[in-house]
């Protein structure tokens, strides 16, 4: 695997898909620009609880001062 460049994450969406009712289209929106991901129920719940559990483990930024 390549290394990837990582950029702060200014902001997302998730859009219906009405062609396509069993994938949602999702748009992470970074200064390099916009980067859209087709991903299915499946998908978007393991990156629900994996965000959730990720997110859990972070100290709150308030906190760090």
């Amino acid at each position: 695997m390549t290394q990837a460049t990582a950029y702060p994450l200014l902001r997302y969406q998730v859009i219906e898909n009405p062609e396509q009712p069993t994938i949602a289209l999702i748009a992470f929106y970074t200064q390099a620009g916009p980067h859209l991901f087709a991903a299915t129920r499946e998908i978007l719940e393991e990156l629900a609880e994996a965000f959730q559990r990720r997110a859990s483990q972070m100290p709150r930024k308030k906190d760090l001062n």
